[in-house]
């Protein structure tokens, strides 16, 4: 036994309205798509990223933004301490001491020891397991 079907007649302004019904709810839907993956408002981008145990440091080099996060609940601070190598200048401790996902920032608008100078080597001593393990890394404040 075959089947056959019969095609629908659908009027010309019926299948007009449905193609832009389809294109408004594809541009609709993209457009979620879009809001949902596009990065939050004032989202940081970050120069640098440096990780250890315990402990994720940012650096956004124009404003001098450093941030310093609490990555592990091991009942220890994450801390970061700021140093300008070409200068040498000790700048100042940056401690996250909310525990695990908790951060802390600084940045060169909040003025004096926070204003780092153009040019020079910026070192970071950071860490985040109480003591056992420190890190360091530098970089050029070149923004």
């Amino acid at each position: 036994m075959s089947h056959t079907t019969t095609p629908t007649i659908v009027p010309r302004r019926a299948r007009l309205g449905r193609r832009a019904a389809a294109a408004l709810l594809g541009a609709a839907a993209l457009t979620g798509l879009t809001t949902v993956t596009a990065p939050t408002a004032g989202a940081a981008t970050w120069d640098h990223t440096y990780s250890g145990k315990g402990v994720t440091v940012y650096v956004k080099e124009r404003g001098d933004i450093i941030k310093v996060c609490d990555t592990s609940k091991n009942g220890h601070s994450a801390w970061v301490a700021v140093m300008d190598i070409s200068n040498n200048i000790d700048h100042y401790k940056l401690k996250a001491s909310g525990g695990k996902g908790t951060c802390a920032t600084h940045r060169a608008s909040e003025g004096g020891r926070y204003d780092l100078a153009e040019y020079s080597r910026i070192a970071l001593n950071y860490e985040g397991a109480g003591g056992n393990g420190s890190y360091y890394v530098s970089y050029v404040n070149d923004h």
